[in-house]
């Protein structure tokens, strides 16, 4: 007699969940989501949380804004009487999950960053037991951390696992290239400094990421082409079939592109010179907001520069309370994040200068103009 063996699964849904048809779960989805959020949830955010309560894998493709980051919070949402599920979800950025962890609290609901200083024992037992419905993290915590390692693996925690979600699902395909050695041929590598640190092991997190009791994982991405979503799959080692492709509204009517030839070179910043008129014919307050995206750290000081040449207010990128242009990157000071950014919604300044723009498009829908300075593909 041939016994199979059976990979042991992690928290389970309600059973009156799990025996529903198609039909029935995804009106149970919606009825959930309307009383929790008092709105109508999109059809695909419903068909997404469907195809996680049946535990298969799930990649979703859709624009910046659809509500990607709700989904999460929809599944979780399905587990009735069980308040010790966990939802992991990966970061590729630490203040992606600190904007992450204050809109959570909006909607109370306990979560928390885990970085150098929050992950400590105390903070793991917490986890075990639940305390923690979203647990948000970087790369480098999620590999490199001996004490979440040891917890990851632990009973505990798989037991309590409920979902897996990767945000940012693109960035493995850019880790992939880096660990095939592949990105060394790509120039914009050495540009991108916020992308997080390289390192080879973010190439080959299938391990990790696979090594669960059966809970869902849940890919997000706005801008992954069909062929990073066929080397992701790949990467994570999964049949066609064991990775469902959700594919959502991935344009904005309501955005509008302006490309603009360059005729300087990327580093000198020069071509802002002819966007930006002297202070004295366009005042600050008469200024688009604009949030000018720049590929690394020092790129952000050398916009800030041209601009205030532009305007003739030499040595103002100087000044941290300018009234005009500010910058904003992962190394800014935290308070110095919140200040710039409550006083950029707030209207006292209508320039930021920033390696952070799609970081900043989920925290601020506010701005009119996203000036993307890069010269990846074409100098344009």
């Amino acid at each position: 007699m041939t016994i199979e063996r059976q990979k042991p699964k992690s928290i389970m849904l309600p059973p009156k969940v799990l025996e529903m048809n198609d039909e029935e779960l995804d009106q149970h989805i919606t009825n959930t989501s309307i009383a929790f959020y008092h709105d109508q949830p999109k059809s695909l955010q419903v068909k997404t949380v469907s195809v996680l309560a049946r535990g298969e894998n799930c990649f979703l493709r859709a624009g910046t804004g659809y509500g990607k980051t709700r989904i999460s919070e929809m599944f979780l949402n399905l587990f009735a009487g069980h308040n010790q599920a966990v939802v992991l979800v990966l970061n590729p950025l630490d203040s992606l999950g600190d904007d992450q962890v204050r809109e959570k609290a909006l909607v109370n609901i306990n979560a928390i960053n885990l970085n150098k200083m929050t992950l400590n024992f105390a903070t793991v037992l917490k986890i075990k037991k639940g305390y923690y419905r979203f647990i948000y993290l970087s790369p480098e915590v999620f590999l490199n951390s001996s004490l979440f390692t040891e917890m990851y693996f632990s009973s505990e925690f798989q037991n309590v696992l409920a979902l897996i979600v990767v945000d940012e699902a693109h960035m493995i395909y850019l880790w992939g290239l880096v660990a095939s050695k592949q990105s060394k041929s790509i120039s914009s590598f050495d540009r991108y400094q916020d992308r997080a640190t390289f390192r080879p092991s973010y190439g080959c997190m299938a391990t990790r990421l696979m090594a669960t009791k059966n809970a869902p994982l849940l890919l997000l991405s706005a801008t992954c082409r069909p062929i990073a979503v066929e080397a992701i799959r790949k990467n994570l080692w999964l049949q066609p079939e064991e990775l469902i492709i959700v594919n959502g509204e991935l344009t904005r009517p309501e955005i509008r592109l302006i490309r603009i030839s360059m005729l300087a070179t990327l580093k000198s910043c020069d071509d802002l010179l002819r966007l930006y008129a002297p202070y004295v014919k366009v005042p600050a307050e008469k200024t688009v907001p604009t949030i000018i995206y720049s590929g690394t750290q020092n790129a952000t000081m050398q916009v800030m520069k041209v601009v205030n040449e532009a305007r003739g207010t030499i040595k103002h990128e100087y000044d941290p309370q300018s009234n005009f242009i500010r910058r904003y990157h992962s190394c800014t000071g935290e308070e110095d994040q919140t200040a710039n950014m409550e006083d950029y919604s707030n209207n006292v300044y209508p320039i930021m200068s920033a390696t952070m723009a799609w970081g900043w498009v989920k925290i601020l829908n506010e701005f009119d103009a996203l000036c993307i300075w890069d010269g990846e593909i074409h100098p344009q």
